[in-house]
C-alpha cells in the first residue's frame, strides 16, 4: 500500500482578463480554422475599407500572428482565470497601440516578430486599439 503525501492547495492568482483578450479568445478558434494568411494582402484589404468592424482586425492579427510566429499564438478557453505569455503581450501591444506609445510598440515587435512582419502586426494591433469598444 501506498501512502499519498497530503499537499496543500495553494490558491492560484486570478489575472485581471482584458477585456480584447476576453474578446479574442472567443475569435481563436475560428481563426485557427481559417487558411493561411497573407499578411501584407490582409493588410492592403482592410486598409482599403474604412468602415471594418474590429472583429475583421482580430482575426487578421491572429492568423497573421499564427503565420509569423510559425506557430498558434496560445489563448486559454474564454473564462480562463490565467494570461498566457502570448495574451499577455498581445494585451501590452494592444495597451501601447491604445496609449499611442510607440517606443512600447517598437519594443513588443521586435521582442518577437521578424523584422518584416512587424510593420504590418503593428499596424494590425493598431486600428484593432482604435476599435475595442467594438469587440
Amino acid at each position: 500500500m501506498q501512502a499519498i503525501a497530503q499537499t496543500r492547495s495553494y490558491p492560484r492568482p486570478i489575472a485581471d482578463i482584458p477585456a480584447p483578450v476576453a474578446a479574442l479568445r472567443r475569435l481563436a478558434p475560428r481563426c485557427q480554422a481559417g487558411a493561411r494568411l497573407d499578411l501584407f494582402r490582409a493588410c492592403a484589404m482592410l486598409s482599403t475599407d474604412s468602415g471594418v468592424a474590429a472583429r475583421s482586425y482580430a482575426e487578421a492579427l491572429l492568423r497573421g500572428l499564427a503565420v509569423v510566429l510559425g506557430r498558434v499564438p496560445v489563448l486559454h478557453q474564454p473564462g480562463a482565470a490565467e494570461l498566457s505569455f502570448d495574451e499577455a503581450w498581445i494585451a501590452s501591444l494592444l495597451g501601447a497601440a491604445q496609449r499611442g506609445d510607440e517606443a512600447s510598440m517598437r519594443f513588443l515587435l521586435a521582442s518577437r516578430l521578424p523584422r518584416h512582419a512587424r510593420r504590418q502586426i503593428g499596424w494590425l494591433a493598431a486600428q484593432l486599439a482604435q476599435r475595442q469598444a467594438q469587440m
